[in-house]
């Protein structure tokens, strides 16, 4: 067989196994998200916020939708491998024992390696908003 034949053996091998990690046309996927604490700060302090820390599980080779948080949101990185996405500043690499921030109304989304992840998040959120909001992926950079 030909160089030529064995490039388009391996080009067609790799389109049909497909990569180890989610790309930018992966399908969004849902993570298992368990909230542990949702209290508001007291008034005094900071009027119409409120605490939120849950326990985001995301499946191996995942990829969750773009949104956004009413709030800023800090993350520790309890297993597997995260990535953080934030549209425009660049991407968070999330291994156990880090930390990692996305600021408030950031759009941005995380995916996951092949262990899959899981991450305690915490969020100061204004109180009463939805804890999430879906966004459409990120802006295009175009030059004028």
């Amino acid at each position: 067989m030909s160089a030529r034949g064995i490039g388009l053996v391996l080009l067609t091998t790799v389109a049909l196994l497909g990569g180890t990690t989610p790309d930018a046309a992966a399908p969004a996927v849902q993570a298992n998200v368990q909230n542990l604490l949702q209290r508001a700060l007291d008034p005094e302090f900071t009027a119409g916020r409120e605490v939120l820390v849950d326990l985001v599980e995301i499946p191996p080779n995942a990829a969750l939708e773009w949104h956004t948080h009413p709030g800023e949101e800090f993350h520790y990185y309890l297993e597997g491998d995260a990535r953080v996405e934030i549209d425009g500043q660049g991407a968070l690499e999330g291994k156990p024992g880090t930390v990692g921030h996305v600021p408030f109304k950031a759009k941005h989304r995380a995916m996951a390696g092949p262990q899959g992840a899981k991450v305690l998040v915490f969020r100061v959120h204004t109180q009463g908003q939805p804890w999430r909001y879906p966004a459409e992926g990120p802006q295009a950079h175009r030059d004028p």
